[in-house]
């Protein structure tokens, strides 16, 4: 199956010309070590190019270093010039997606977990619990859970590699993203962040911010010591379990890649990167 999906990520590959996100910036000029923001996708590019079509809140990485998005029904690869269909529509609706530690295109498809297959199209694993499930990847498996406001308990599970699905706990608010640390996970749910530890499974807030404001994702860095979430309209950071405001002139789905935070904000239809960090939070 891994052979299968870079096979089609490689034909896709030959119908754009593309060197990596980084050849993809228009970048502000800046010095290399001062916060800068690269702007990968705007608005006005995609009315350039006659794109109407609304983006699910996901963004993700291939293996081949382009940004991968998704519409209820179509996947999409950015690249020079414009987004370029992945594979065909899907019957259903796409909910979440996530690329797994070993390269597989993963979906949830109404009620199913599903995996992109050599056809385009989208093969079932697994008939989920519940429809609309988020989906992360974590180091070994993947995390599915409960993402919207229709259930008084909202599941967490995990997908093993070889297969194995396990529940591991329920809260009373819908959980929004994922991320897994060294011996935990960090999840967001409402105005908060919460570690979620393995060996005890115990649960804290580490971080809240001020009711009303939804906490929708969250990152970590490549050597995972620094934690970054959002909400719709800021980024912050995490320091002393309190949150430090890494921006406010935008928010939306974050992932760190390559040295630097990828923000995602479907509804505005911007994705942009922010570098140079370690000089704004004295890394």
């Amino acid at each position: 199956m891994r052979n299968n999906i870079k096979k089609a990520f490689g034909t896709i590959l030959l119908t754009i010309v593309i060197a990596g996100l980084t050849s993809m910036a228009q970048s502000l000029p800046n010095k290399a070590d001062s916060l800068r923001y690269e702007i990968l996708m705007s608005s006005k590019m995609l009315d350039s190019i006659h794109f109407n079509a609304k983006f699910i809140k996901y963004v993700d990485i291939t293996s081949h270093r382009l940004v991968l998005l998704s519409t209820s029904d179509q996947f999409y690869l950015l690249g020079w010039g414009g987004v370029v269909p992945l594979g065909k529509k899907i019957t259903g609706k796409i909910y979440s997606y996530a690329i797994t530690p070993d390269g597989l295109l993963m979906a949830v498809n109404n009620d199913k977990l599903c995996a992109f297959d050599t056809l385009g199209n989208l093969s079932t694993i697994y008939k989920l619990p519940r429809e609309e499930m988020g989906i992360s990847s974590g180091k070994n498996g993947m995390f599915i859970y409960d993402q919207n406001n229709d259930h008084q308990i909202n599941m967490l599970y995990v997908l093993a590699k070889g297969g194995k699905f396990a529940q591991l706990f329920g809260i009373s608010t819908p959980i929004h993203s994922v991320v897994e640390m060294t011996d935990s996970i960090l999840f967001a749910s409402d105005n908060a962040v919460y570690s979620y530890r393995f060996a005890d499974k115990k649960m804290k807030i580490l971080v809240a911010l001020a009711e009303n404001n939804l906490i929708r994702s969250i990152a970590v860095d490549s050597f995972g010591s620094r934690i970054y979430f959002s909400t719709n309209d800021m980024v912050f950071t995490m320091k002393d379990s309190k949150a430090l405001l890494v921006t406010d002139k935008f928010g939306g789905e974050i992932k760190y890649f390559n040295d630097g935070l990828l923000v995602f904000n479907p509804g505005k239809r911007i994705l942009l990167r922010i570098v140079g960090l370690d000089a704004l939070l004295g890394h």
